[in-house]
């Protein structure tokens, strides 16, 4: 159990972007009357995850999931809530956090679901919203693979 609260805050703070912290205002790039983030509920499972162009074990979640409802999201006492602000490939979307270690922070993301696979690509630095799905060597960008349950 300790081991996993550990590696859970180990992750917490790779996602809390190595100490930087994001408190720019919301991305004013919403699309008006998007549908309700549907396809990204339910408990997704990190299958494989990349930093700064090097691999990220999964080893390190401590066997976290990541829980989503329409608006809210819970991964390994960080907690918060998103908005889908695109849906046009790659979709977008913004990562408020609320408790934990990310409280207070925009995390910009983009997404793709494909069936029961998820892959989200986090910004964790002070630099734009990831283009592609890919974690340049010297980025703070978190590129993390999850399979729902």
């Amino acid at each position: 159990m300790k081991a996993r609260v550990l590696s859970a805050f180990a992750f917490s703070l790779a996602l809390a972007g190595c100490g930087y912290t994001h408190t720019f205002s919301r991305i004013s790039e919403v699309e008006p009357d998007l549908p309700a983030g549907v396809p990204l509920v339910g408990q997704w499972t990190p299958e494989n995850a990349e930093l700064a162009g090097k691999d990220f074990p999964v080893a390190n979640f401590a066997g976290a999931s990541l829980q989503m409802t329409e608006t809210t999201y819970a991964f390994a006492g960080d907690r918060g809530t998103y908005a889908v602000v695109s849906l046009a490939p790659p979709a977008r979307m913004d990562i408020q956090g609320v408790e934990g270690p990310n409280a207070g922070r925009l995390i910009p993301a983009i997404y793709q679901i494909n069936g029961d696979d998820l892959t989200v690509c986090y910004q964790l630095g002070p630099g734009v919203r990831p283009k592609d799905f890919t974690s340049p060597e010297g980025s703070q960008i978190l590129l993390v693979h999850y399979r729902r349950h």
